[in-house]
Parts: structure tokens; sequence; C-alpha cells
């Protein structure tokens, strides 16, 4: 059956209109039937289960509609319902909200879709986790984005609440991340670029001139004096001496400007050290971890308005977990051939030039289905996010990395000596069992590694992987 035939088959939607206005609702019931009332207590009382349902709230007459926008959304039966605003909604309204009920061309038609499409969400499975839930509303609500707010408590300074009121653990920026990892959301509109600390990651930052010779803030600005004689530069104040100008350094007398001194470009002074400078040393000091850093240092951070990616949709469709191993594809990644290219080419080298060494590692992470099954697909992802993160930290700017399936995970290591393969294969072992503690897995896979210097004259790049590969099996 058609989802059109499907729609008009299925009892029609009502409204529920939140408002203290006598007869706001009246306007609302040519459209659909409508109930009002004043608040959600009074609505939650009265509310019929699986009833089809869409919000219509007005924001003039309610004292605190957007602690009732995020009432709907927090709540598991009627979260995921259409809510429509009516009046002037600000920023954290309209990234809960499905927009202005004067704006909607057709109310019945989108909600019946909506409703229909939240029926067939996940494979018409149950949401078992955060990320299913977020994916299915996205869908099921068209115009829905995830937009951000700014907020200057958060530690980015934009926070997303669409994302704050169904969090179930971690935080929202951890979740953001792993879903742009994933490739289940992609950026649609940017709307600002903050720089974050690379200690703790937060934006509240204090930018201080320093002493650029011993970085203290005791600075001023001070008028100086350059002595011809001897070439000495100096606060004036001290070239002053009965009345006079004489130089500290060399005592000459200082009669005529251009001639025995001038005015250098240096104006200003350190309290601390006395050195005279023309512009200070820029620090920006995290007000969170109290770390200072060069402005150069910071970590750029674009914050967007995201939607829905393809592969978003198809999980929001089906239900299927989607590449959770896609998020090492953003470490140093070339794509399996060329990754075979250059292994070949190493050899090659190697054949030619005795001091040529390099490294060859496989992470077989074939503990995602038990991940799953155990901790759940939101938990499970987290995990694989996670150590995505702290292999990034391990790998260098030279090193390449590529997958050959879901859960084989290939580096090559340039110009390294056994003793460095086995040492970096180590501590990826050791990751691989650290990264499920507190969990009852004991391991997310195996690492299996060969130096060069183990590898025969006569093998190519596929000869030595498809041997990792048989070792793994």
């Amino acid at each position: 059956m058609s989802e059109q035939s499907e729609q008009q088959t299925r009892e029609p939607f009502r409204i529920v209109a939140f408002s203290r206005r006598s007869g706001f609702s009246e306007g609302l019931s040519a459209i659909a039937s409508t109930r009002q009332y004043a608040d959600f207590q009074e609505f939650a009382e009265h509310s019929e289960p699986g009833a089809q349902l869409a919000f219509v709230v007005d924001l003039e007459s309610l004292p605190e509609p957007l602690d009732l926008i995020r009432t709907i959304r927090r709540h598991p039966q009627w979260r995921m319902q259409l809510v429509w605003t009516r009046g002037d909604a600000g920023a954290e309204i309209r990234a809960l909200a499905d927009g202005a009920f004067e704006a909607v061309e057709n109310p019945s038609e989108r909600a019946l879709t909506s409703s229909a499409r939240l029926e067939s969400a996940h494979g018409g499975q149950p949401f078992r986790s955060q990320d299913d839930v977020l994916l299915a509303m996205l869908w099921s609500h068209s115009h829905m984005s995830l937009q951000p707010v700014r907020d200057w408590t958060a530690p980015e300074l934009y926070r997303y609440p669409l994302l704050d009121v169904l969090l179930e653990d971690d935080t929202s920026e951890f979740w953001l991340r792993g879903l742009k990892q994933r490739r289940l959301v992609e950026g649609q509109d940017l709307v600002d670029r903050v720089r974050l600390c690379p200690g703790c990651r937060h934006g509240h930052l204090s930018f201080v001139d320093v002493c650029p010779e011993c970085d203290s803030l005791d600075i001023r600005t001070e008028p100086g004096l350059h002595c011809f004689s001897c070439g000495h530069v100096g606060p004036q104040r001290l070239f002053q001496d009965n009345g006079m100008l004489s130089c500290p350094n060399c005592h000459a007398t200082l009669r005529h400007i251009g001639e025995d001194y001038d005015r250098p470009l240096e104006n200003h002074v350190c309290g601390s050290c006395q050195h005279m400078f023309m512009d200070g040393r820029v620090l920006a000091r995290c007000m969170a971890c109290g770390q200072a850093h060069d402005p150069d240092a910071l970590e750029p951070l674009g914050i967007y308005r995201y939607r829905l990616s393809e592969a978003g949709r198809l999980v929001a469709r089906t239900g299927d977990v989607g590449d959770l191993y896609g998020v090492f594809d953003d470490i140093n990644y070339v794509s399996p051939e060329h990754f075979e290219f250059f292994c070949d080419w190493s050899l090659k080298l190697r054949q030619r030039h005795d001091e040529i060494r390099f490294g060859l590692i496989l992470l077989h992470l074939n503990g995602l289905a038990r991940v799953i099954d155990t901790l759940g697909h939101g938990p499970g992802a987290a995990l694989v996010d996670s150590l995505a993160e702290r292999v990034k930290a391990l790998v260098r700017a030279t090193d390449l990395v590529t997958r050959t399936a879901d859960d084989r995970i290939w580096l090559l290591l340039p110009q390294t000596s056994a003793t460095g393969v086995d040492v970096l294969a180590g501590r990826l072992s050791q990751l691989l069992e650290d990264s499920v503690d507190g969990t009852p897995l004991d391991r997310l896979g195996h690492v299996y590694h060969e130096s060069s210097m183990g590898m025969s004259e006569a093998e190519d790049a596929a000869a030595v992987m498809a041997r990792l590969v048989s070792r793994s099996q």
C-alpha cells in the first residue's frame, strides 16, 4: 500500500493547542479537531495513548513556552510529534520546534506524512539508542535540523538544544562529534567559527599582551629615548637628571634631538625586566584550565547547522547500524589501492636502499557484533569513536591508514625500525583492552604486525597483507 493511501485510511490527526487565551483554539478547528490546554500537566491528565497529535504553542500567552516545548521533546510518548508555534520565537524555540504554524501550507498532510515516516523508521523496530531517536526525528520532521544557539556558558560557546533535550549519556559535544565522524549528519550552513583551547577544548579565552622578553603582564606605555653616543634605549624618566637629559649608561648630556638622541619606536616598557619594545606578545589564556597558548595554536571550530546525510537517512529508515568503523577514515586515510601502491613502492625502495625501513600493522576489530549486543548501539558507537580518537593520537603525520573491510584497519609506518613497529603494535594492543574497561567485554580486537626486515624480496604488498589477514582468521 502506498504512503498516500495509508494516510487516507489512517485516523485523522488532532491538534493540541497550548494557550491561556480564551478562544485560541477556535482558529485551528477548521483544520482539525482541536483541544486547548493551559499547561502540559493538564494535557497529560487527559491525553489518550496512541493518538495522532500535533502541538501548537501560543508563545505570547504562556509564561514559560520554552520549558513547555522542552518538556514535550523530552517526553518518550510525545517527543516525536510535530510542534508548531504562534508568536515571536527565540533562537532556542526555533531549534526545538517545527516552525511557525502560519507558514505551514498543509498542516494535515504534513502531520500524516510525519506520522507515516515515524511508523516505518528504524525498519519498524523499537529505538535502541539516542542515535535512533535523533535520526528518526530528523527524518520524519522534514524541515527540522540541528540548529546551534549562542550560549556563553557552553564550553564551545554554542550548543544544540535538540541534542540537549534528547541526551541520555555523555555530552552533546561528544555526541555531535560521533555523528559527524560516522557521517550521519552533514554541515548545511556555516553559522560561526570559534577558537578553542587545545588543552581542554573550551572557548572561554582571555587575550592578553605580555612582555616578549619575560612574559610579564606588567607592561605600560611610556616614552623612551635613544642615546646616539652609546646606543642605549630606555624609558625617558631614567634619562632625566636635575632637569637635564643625560644617558644613564654613558652619562653623555643630551641637548639636541636628532643630534644627541631621538625617540625610538619602542614605546612599551616591562615593569618586571625594564625591557622596551614596540608590540607585546599576545597570549590566549584559557579561563577553564588556565593554560596559555599562542593564538596560532588555538583549535578552530566551525559552527554549522546540521542536517541528515544520505547515510543518516538510510540508518533512520532501515535501522542499519551504519559504518561505525568509518571514524577511522579521518586518520591519514588513503584508498586501499593507494595504500597497496605505497606499500609496494616501499618494498622496492628497500631493495635498492638498505637504510629504508617500514612497518605494516593490521587492527582486526572483530568485536563489533559483541559490542552492539552487549552495550547497545549508542554506547557501542561512543566506544568506537573514543578508540578512533586515541588511535589518532598515536599515528604520526607521515603514517598512512586504510580499510579493506569494515573491521580491518591498516597502518603503513614509513621509516620505522622493527623495534618501533613492535612498540606501536604493543600500544595499540593495550589500547584495545583499555577501551573496554568497565564493560563486560575483554577486548575490542587484535593487532597483527610485521616489519620490512621480515619481508621476503619476492613478496609484494598484496602477499604481505594476505599473510597478516590469514593470521587474523
